[in-house]
């Protein structure tokens, strides 16, 4: 079932993300990790492709496995940095073959040390409009609410997203944020910017302050002291932490009482702490 059909029939959607094992390790993990989160029956699955497409084949192995066996949505994620038309034509026609009907569109992160990354796409607008052209995929794009780290101000993200959407993307999935009010205020300026297509907010679930920290490191985002002292009570090898589940928890609520189109749980493949965020937010109330 292609996303834009979930979010048209659909008052709130819940969704989640996870991603693929290193080629080097044992894929069965992440099945156990897809059996501790499938009872919550969300409305779509993405998986991640990998820095540099790394993990493509495992990439379009789970995403067959979650579409074709847990009969739940996926959304492959496919990045564009670094590849051709005929590399990209291979993987898609691969999905297609799949059943897979979802692609979150992305340029993907510039390669250190690389000459000539961009090839046959410079921007992640090009990747949809090439999906567009040949094939019947529904595509997600990616949104900063804090603006892209590589954007020179939010105007000109808005612009690069403004010709995503053009391309043909049909909604917007949000990098993570751990403020609500940079995504309420991204929102608005969405709108005014003249893009309609549904905006979902993307949330991230995480133990420890130094994994989130190197998030958003590399993404520019604001850390809030609350979520500092939330972390800092988290012991290392804990699968849960009760303080970060109660702010992750008081951060959807919030977003679901101010009436966002859904949730999307980046779930680091936790699958303990996000059940509990499932259980005791009210996204649960929010589908029955």
């Amino acid at each position: 079932m292609k996303i834009a059909d979930i979010l048209r029939d659909k008052k709130f959607v819940f969704s989640m993300e996870i991603f693929p094992p290193k080629p080097d390790s044992d894929i069965s993990v992440i099945y156990n990790t897809l059996d501790g989160l499938k009872d919550l029956k969300p409305d779509f699955i993405s998986i991640t492709f990998g820095a540099g497409g790394g993990t493509r084949t495992r990439t379009v192995e789970i995403a067959e496995r979650i579409e074709n066996h847990y009969k739940i949505p996926c959304m492959a994620h496919l990045t564009c940095i670094g590849a051709t038309k005929a590399s990209i034509t291979e993987i898609l026609n691969e999905l297609k073959a799949k059943n897979i009907q979802n692609i979150m569109a992305l340029r993907g992160d510039l390669p250190e040390g690389v000459k000539n990354p961009l090839k046959d796409f410079k921007y992640a607008a090009d990747l949809v409009k090439f999906i567009k052209k040949k094939w019947d995929f529904c595509v997600g794009v990616a949104g900063y609410p804090e603006k892209h780290p590589q954007a020179k101000d939010m105007k000109r993200d808005l612009k690069h997203l403004k010709e995503k959407v053009k391309a043909g993307a049909s909604f917007i999935t949000t990098q993570l944020f751990l403020n609500n009010d940079h995504y309420f205020n991204y929102v608005k300026m969405v709108r005014e910017a003249g893009i309609t297509v549904p905006v979902l907010p993307g949330i991230m679930t995480a133990t420890k302050l130094s994994s989130i920290e190197r998030m958003t490191k590399m993404c520019g985002v604001e850390i809030p002291e609350r979520f500092k002292t939330a972390t800092s009570t988290c012991a290392i090898d804990n699968p849960v932490c009760d303080e970060t589940v109660k702010y992750t928890v008081g951060q959807i609520n919030h977003l679901i009482k101010n009436g966002v189109p859904g949730i999307h749980l980046y779930t680091m493949n936790r699958v303990e702490q996000n059940r509990h965020i499932y259980e005791e937010s009210d996204i649960s109330k929010m589908r029955q």
